[in-house]
């Protein structure tokens, strides 16, 4: 495996960076976590601004396409998830699929 990607088992921690920390992020947050519930999968789900991205000590980060060259420069030996929308987008879908099947988990 690549610096940018990780084993679904390896997977322990996964932090949802946003801009401000309020609003629509929290409702990913909160997205994120139900669907880890609903598919099995046993993982913390953390929330940060990306600014303070690097006192995180996630596995992996997912954030909004916007963000994602922050996170990236911030994490650059980490996983990046990309969304675009803030509900029921394919990219976190792909996510928690890829988790509960045990694939490996890959940058976008």
């Amino acid at each position: 495996m690549s610096k940018n990607s990780i084993a679904a088992t390896d997977v322990k921690k996964i932090c949802l960076a946003c801009e401000a920390g309020a609003g629509s992020s929290v409702i990913v947050k909160n997205g994120l976590i139900k669907k880890l519930k609903k598919a099995g999968v046993d993982v913390e789900v953390v929330h940060s601004p990306v600014v303070h991205l690097g006192e995180q000590d996630a596995d992996v980060y997912v954030c909004h396409q916007g963000l994602a060259d922050t996170a990236q420069s911030l994490k650059p030996d980490s996983v990046v998830i990309r969304f675009m929308m803030f509900m029921n987008d394919p990219a976190i879908n792909k996510l928690v699929e890829d988790l509960k099947n045990g694939n490996e988990i890959v940058s976008t």
